[in-house]
């Protein structure tokens, strides 16, 4: 309990009040459609569509500002602590379960997405829910627990479509070590990945009919070895600047001797821990491959299903030591990870900050109505447009309008001279945001750069900078 008023506080006083972030204005703006408009816009957008859903209700009920609509994300979150405690008490031990849930309650990387207008809290409460039900089909696979199982599972798809790799590891645990699970359970498991396949089918064909599916992602690079350590690095320390990422990095000797400590006492695993190890191994492995057979998809927040998976070892990891080590492990990891969130919370060095509001609140108050506001790339739009009420005209670079079918617009620098002079034309001043960036963004800021006098630059948080431009010196009589 202790740990959950721990987390409401952290997020009522810190997390709810921040600037809206690019992905939460996504949602907003998703949520914010007819349903049917909704269950389109997310088909196109590579989601399902049952947080949309449910958000959409949300904000019917409860008002449509940003801390209202990231409270939906803190329910989840909140109630993931008691879930996280029941799976590792039912996996481990009643001390295991608790440990896994003050670092769930603690973890500054689950803070973030806590508190976040995305479906990250509710996927990951399904995921822990579902692998509750799995473990108690071995350990008592009555039909409520077979019921549950299904359930979370259907839920679990309509919320992410990465939930079917927490699926897929299920399965390669199963048919390793079938003479765990009782009798028909493969009768059973056919039964429920046969309801899953009907349900989802609908889904699956309406996004084939669409045929838009995957048009207005954004530019994400392969991934490289030291993305992987990252990603630990940020499921416990949360996100920090290059130099203290660097460090938790280089920590990883450490954690392996840490382990070998555990399994000196213990000769196997477990094999409940062998089962939390598959989800986490098998999803980072189908992750990182499919980033380079398929298109890149390695990113912490994707991969934040395995999460409940990680705590519960290391916790159970824990157990495993002398007394007196085993106390000072958890203390040294409850302290660090507080540290980390104090600093995630607070640096403005944090790399996940979007401070689009107070780009936003500088622009009201110096551009005017004969200015142009340039936002590169296209989607920054949706955070922006939000705080925006300036008489300056808004638009895009590459233009798009997200009204129109179809892909955004990719960026040609053989189109660049005429796409800037149609935004610039007639207009006295140009105030170019560039966050987010596609690939080039340097080349636009170069192309203004050489065109235009630059009369102010503003730095408001990593990658979201704001310069203006002169781009006439008398005043447009069109505009007065």
């Amino acid at each position: 309990m202790s740990t959950m008023i721990f987390c409401a506080a952290v997020s009522v006083f810190f997390l709810l009040p921040q600037s809206l972030r690019l992905d939460e204005a996504q949602s907003l703006w998703e949520s914010g459609r007819s349903p049917s408009a909704l269950l389109m816009i997310v088909a196109k957008d590579v989601h399902v569509p049952l947080f949309h859903i449910l958000l959409h209700m949300w904000r019917v009920a409860f008002g449509s500002s940003v801390a209202a609509a990231r409270s939906l994300s803190l329910v989840f979150y909140i109630l993931s602590i008691p879930a996280i405690y029941i799976l590792g008490r039912l996996a481990y031990s009643r001390s295991t379960g608790l440990y896994a849930s003050v670092l769930f309650g603690l973890s500054p990387f689950m803070n973030w997405y806590g508190n976040e207008i995305r479906m990250y809290a509710l996927f990951t409460l399904l995921i822990i829910l579902n692998q509750f039900f799995f473990l108690r089909i071995i350990k008592q696979g009555s039909a409520r627990i077979w019921i549950g199982y299904g359930t979370t599972a259907m839920l679990g798809i309509y919320t992410h479509y990465l939930f079917f790799l927490s699926l897929a590891a299920q399965a390669v645990f199963y048919f390793l070590h079938r003479s765990l699970f009782p009798p028909r359970s493969l009768a059973r498991f056919s039964i429920v990945a046969a309801v899953l396949v009907f349900s989802f089918a609908p889904w699956v064909w309406y996004v084939y009919a669409l045929k838009e599916a995957g048009m207005q992602l954004p530019l994400l690079m392969p991934p490289t070895t030291v993305d992987l350590f990252n990603t630990f690095s940020q499921f416990v320390f949360g996100f920090q600047d290059d130099t203290l990422n660097t460090i938790f990095v280089s920590l990883w000797p450490i954690t392996v001797i840490l382990v070998f400590l555990a399994l000196r006492r213990g000769a196997r695993f477990r094999f409940e821990t062998e089962y939390f190890l598959y989800t986490i191994i098998c999803s980072f492995a189908a992750l990182f491959i499919g980033s380079f057979v398929l298109t890149p998809v390695f990113v912490s927040r994707y991969l934040i299903f395995t999460v409940p998976s990680l705590y519960l070892v290391l916790a159970h990891f824990f157990d495993a030591y002398p007394p007196r080590l085993a106390q000072a492990a958890r203390w040294s990891v409850a302290i660090v990870m507080v540290a980390g969130l104090v600093i995630q919370i607070q640096s403005p060095a944090t790399p996940v900050k979007e401070n689009y509001r107070q780009v936003v609140t500088y622009i009201n108050e110096h551009a005017g109505p004969q200015d142009t506001i340039i936002l590169s790339t296209p989607f920054t739009i949706y955070p922006i447009e939000y705080y925006y009420h300036s008489p300056a005209t808004l638009a895009t670079l590459p233009i798009w309008n997200r009204y129109d079918t179809g892909p955004i617009p990719a960026f040609s620098p053989a189109q660049l001279p005429a796409q800037v002079a149609t935004l610039t034309d007639g207009y006295q001043k140009a105030w170019l945001v560039l966050s987010y960036d596609q690939g080039y963004e340097q080349t636009i800021k170069s192309y203004f750069d050489q065109h235009y006098r630059r009369i102010g630059t503003e730095h408001f948080s990593r990658d979201l900078d704001l310069y203006v431009y002169q781009l006439r010196y008398d005043t447009p009589l069109a505009r007065q």
